[in-house]
């Protein structure tokens, strides 16, 4: 079956990708930057060698995706929306690949609904308004997979060779891709492929495996990093469920069951002949899925926890895919499938609205708006001091990282170690009760630290990882006290929304 008018893929595609990319890139420039975003930010300011160091000792598992983000800033800037726009490009990108996927395994109408589908997922809906990496994953997987599928069935090797060379960058993109490649041997095996192109497909995986041995060395001596990472636990069902492809969207998810459910009772997905069964969506889309997350389970349990759901962006194609299948099978009558695409997408809306509002970010994080505040405010001349959030895994010199302009001719002291010369992700901090002889030449200090709290709260994050912020007053805390031993009391009290900022004169 084709579509009325009997169009292309390679019409289609662009249609669709051009689809995703302009309702993931809307009010892309809303939402605060957070902690992450912030990680993005101030690595890609820095000088190329500067940048080549914090990867060498601190970060490489992001490296390529730094490098990119530093060409990009220096042309067009590191505000939210340029940072973030790369990323709608790449959700674009990928829903293309998508396309040009399903028209390859099955149908044009299969390829178009899987496209859009991928397109109001809630998780590549928040991949587009990230300025990190994890949209540009989505666009690897499935591009890669796209060429893996041609090297399967064509004569000529210069395919495994884009094959081994697409898998390099991969890895160096993100190194959870290369479990894609214990997918695609199965998805080999199941299209019976094993004995004619296994020794193909094993020299050109291993080629990319020595290509990028260095790099994952280093990722494992680096694998500290994500020592913050919390163990699977009793929640793992619903970080797989809701969190991982339909963050914020719970109804989106129970809405992807029913249809998938509904395709299974009352059509023949499972029942269909042997050879649509080994040719089609399924046998690519289930181990796609399937494999990556078996894999960090069990590393995971047996080695140390390193399962995040944001980390299997990559897989939310072969989520698409699956669901375009079952949006096709319950096409009749024709009108069905657009039903079900909208009430998707009416489903999706909260989240998406969501995801693109001031605070969308964990623990609403407000760096940008802390950094307007502070151009808007602090004035030349003005001493500029940075303490501690609870929410704020580092300091709140983060607001000054995201845009050191607006700090221009200020005073800025208690800086301990710079991060760009030290090799690290973040600054180093002195404690106050070391600054005197700095605030001595102070008139007037902005003091950047953690809104005041009267009762703890606790705060669960999708990543499954659990904060308690702890009461907090910033006029009885110790930060003050030293503060009045310098000679300074509370002029102004302004809360941004999770960051306090205090005007402070002697």
């Amino acid at each position: 079956m084709t579509l009325r008018g009997q169009r292309t893929p390679g019409v289609l595609a662009p249609v669709v990708a051009v689809f995703a990319f302009v309702i993931g890139v809307a009010a892309s420039w809303v939402p605060s930057y957070w902690y992450d975003e912030a990680a993005t930010v101030y690595s890609s300011r820095r000088s190329f060698g500067e940048l080549l160091e914090l990867l060498r000792s601190t970060d490489i598992v992001h490296g390529a995706y730094y490098v990119g983000m530093h060409m990009w800033g220096r042309v067009f800037g590191f505000s939210e929306f340029s940072m973030r726009f790369p990323s709608a490009v790449a959700v674009g990108l990928a829903a293309a690949g998508v396309v040009v996927l399903a028209a390859r395994l099955s149908t044009l109408r299969v390829a178009l609904l899987s496209g859009v589908a991928f397109a109001l997922l809630p998780r590549v809906l928040w991949a587009a308004v990230e300025a990190r990496g994890y949209a540009l994953t989505a666009t690897a997987a499935v591009w890669l997979t796209v060429v893996f599928l041609v090297a399967l069935h064509a004569r000529s090797r210069w395919w495994w060779v884009l094959y081994s060379a697409m898998l390099a960058v991969s890895i160096v993109l993100f190194v959870y891709l290369a479990t894609l490649v214990a997918a695609h041997l199965l998805i080999m095996a199941a299209r019976r492929r094993f004995q004619a192109s296994f020794l193909q497909w094993a020299t050109a995986v291993a080629t990319a495996l020595v290509v990028t041995a260095v790099f994952l060395k280093v990722v494992l001596r680096q694998a500290t990093q994500v020592g913050w990472i919390p163990p699977i636990d009793g929640n793992f069902p619903r970080v797989v469920l809701e969190y991982q492809w339909f963050l914020g969207a719970p109804l989106f998810g129970l809405l992807v069951g029913v249809i998938l459910v509904a395709a299974l009772v009352v059509s023949t997905i499972f029942k269909a002949d042997s050879a649509d069964w080994r040719n089609g969506p399924l046998p690519v889309a289930l181990p796609w899925i399937l494999v990556p997350m078996a894999m960090m389970v069990i590393y995971s349990i047996v080695r140390s926890p390193i399962y995040l759901d944001r980390y299997f962006t990559f897989t939310t194609p072969a989520v698409a895919l699956l669901l375009g299948v079952a949006l096709d099978r319950l096409s009749r009558p024709r009108w069905l499938s657009v039903v079900l695409i909208g009430a998707l997408a009416l489903a999706a809306l909260p989240a998406y609205l969501q995801q693109r509002s001031a605070w969308a970010k964990p623990l609403q994080m407000d760096f940008s708006d802390a950094n307007e505040f502070a151009a808007a405010n602090v004035a030349p001349g003005d001493c500029v001091l940075f303490g501690r959030a609870a929410w704020n895994p580092s300091s709140q010199r983060l607001v000054e990282d995201v845009d050191p302009s607006s700090f221009s001719e200020t005073r800025s002291i208690g800086l301990a170690k710079g991060a760009a010369e030290s090799g690290q992700l973040w600054d180093e901090e002195r404690p106050l009760s070391e600054l005197e002889p700095e605030l001595s030449g102070c008139q007037v200090i902005w003091y950047f630290t953690d809104r005041d709290r009267s009762e703890a709260e606790t705060v669960r994050l999708t990543s499954n990882d659990t904060w308690v912020l702890p009461p907090s007053d910033f006029e009885t805390s110790s930060d003050y006290l030293e503060l009045r031993k310098a000679g300074f009391h509370v002029e102004e009290q302004h809360t941004v929304h999770v960051t306090q900022i205090v005007r402070l004169v002697r």
